[in-house]
């Protein structure tokens, strides 16, 4: 298993398929701000597979943020969807007081004239249920994307939320994430609530916890998933904790096509020394 010297923090060569890394929130490494300008303009010229957060503001265009209130991640505070992009504008990222939050209108435009490698591409996942997406959300989203959607992957736990908003913008693909509706790890038949809600899903979420005890049972069902034409991302595997390099390679050996991260260098460097072996891990 090897990273190719070009594409040093973007995918993992194994066992003659590519497993890509994703940039948890654009990070490059776990000290990195979330969100990053810079880091949006690295990942598009390496081709990496890219993710921010969104969640629409009172105008209805959107920001990259996580948590539902301001004062968690900005300078803000109170709702996020009780401000505008005026109001945004005049606050900063707590991580990176020179930074403002992103708005995704700047992302976009970022994307459109940023020297970009074609394998690029970047995940909005979708903070927010369908109650949340109001016509004034779902009309600036469209603008937002028009002309470049192909260029994007839009995704969520709620298929409600993410077919509302998604589903009419011509070349956007949509990805779904069953973690939060299947309960407790393991304990739903997560392939029949992936047929009954999102069979036309590009992109199936899954997280490590879920794919390591599917493994552990031989329900091969990550391998089914791919099979009824799925991708399969596994989240958020951070290179350091106790069992990370071990859930790493469980989900490599069960199939995953991406892995996210907060720590695509990290591992890097890692799989580069040999951490990982190129073994089945059941």
């Amino acid at each position: 298993m090897s990273f190719p010297a070009e594409n040093a923090a973007t995918e993992i060569k194994h066992a003659g398929r590519v497993v890509r890394l994703k940039w948890h929130k654009l990070r490059q490494c776990a000290e990195d701000p979330p969100f990053s300008r810079r880091n949006l303009r690295a990942g598009l010229a390496a081709g990496a597979s890219l993710e921010v957060d969104i969640r629409p503001l009172a105008c209805g265009r959107f920001v990259c943020l996580h948590d539902a209130q301001l004062e968690h991640e900005s300078t803000g505070r109170g709702p996020v969807a009780a401000v505008d992009a005026a109001a945004i504008a005049r606050l900063r990222m707590r991580e990176a007081p020179s930074e403002r939050p992103l708005l995704l209108d700047e992302l976009v435009d970022i994307v459109g004239g940023a020297p970009t490698d074609p394998r690029a591409r970047v995940q909005l996942d979708l903070c927010v249920t369908a109650e949340e997406i109001d016509t004034a959300a779902a009309r600036g989203f469209t603008r937002a994307l028009h002309g470049l959607a192909e260029r994007f992957i839009l995704g969520g736990y709620d298929w409600e939320a993410v077919t509302r908003l998604g589903k009419e913008v011509v070349g956007l693909a949509l990805g779904y994430d069953p973690t939060e509706a299947a309960g407790a790890f393991g304990g739903a038949d997560v392939l029949r609530l992936v047929q009954e809600t999102a069979p036309e899903a590009d992109t199936i979420y899954l997280h490590r916890k879920l794919v390591r005890s599917s493994r552990q049972r031989e329900d091969g069902l990550v391998e089914r998933l791919r099979e009824r034409g799925h991708r399969v991302d596994c989240w958020t595997i951070d290179h350091g904790p106790p069992g990370a390099a071990e859930d790493l390679q469980t989900a490599i050996d069960a199939g995953c096509d991406e892995i996210t991260t907060n720590t695509p260098r990290a591992w890097a460097a890692a799989v580069g020394n040999g951490v990982l072996q190129q073994t089945d891990s059941r």
